[in-house]
């Protein structure tokens, strides 16, 4: 009996949700949710903004929905976390917070990954049009390795990033 492999996605959730639990089982200090101070406010911003961007770098294809699910499940971690340290007699706004916690999370760690992914979108663009070659008669794309365009037979002009090597 064989294990199947991990596939990029699973790997990612998992790394995304190993270090949204790690820092918010590190990083929450509070003994209350109602006492939030203004660093563990920017602690709540954090923790499932950089939990999801881990998991929309490892898989772009799946960015936004693993930003989602980390943060969700980071969020779920955060809320049982805190609520162990509730005394019985909690606040209705406490509770509440609790609740809006989990989603507010699954957005920021959306928004996370979200901006991993246009972040890494745009640099594989930037690098596909350097290295393509563009027919200045057609204006075809062609292979960096095309002497001619492959549209029109246009000699293309040669490229002075090569000839620097």
């Amino acid at each position: 009996m064989s294990c199947p492999r991990l596939q990029h996605r699973e790997l990612s959730i998992l790394v995304g949700v190993l270090v949204g639990i790690l820092l918010d089982v590190i990083a929450t200090t509070t003994d209350s949710p109602a006492n939030l101070t203004l660093a563990d406010l920017v602690i709540f911003i954090t923790i499932p903004a950089l939990s999801g961007a881990l998991a929309g770098f490892a898989d772009p294809d799946h960015a936004i929905g693993n930003g989602i699910v980390v943060g969700v499940v980071a969020g779920l971690v955060y809320v049982v976390i805190s609520a162990a340290r509730l005394p019985v007699n909690a606040g209705g706004d406490t509770v509440l917070f609790l609740l809006l916690a989990i989603p507010i999370w699954g957005f920021l760690g959306g928004s996370g990954s979200r901006f991993v992914m246009r972040t890494m979108t745009s640099a594989q663009e930037e690098t596909i049009q350097t290295t393509m070659r563009t027919c200045v008669n057609c204006k075809t794309v062609n292979p960096p390795d095309a002497l001619f365009c492959k549209n029109c037979g246009t000699k293309l002009p040669r490229n002075p990033k090569s000839n620097a090597t």
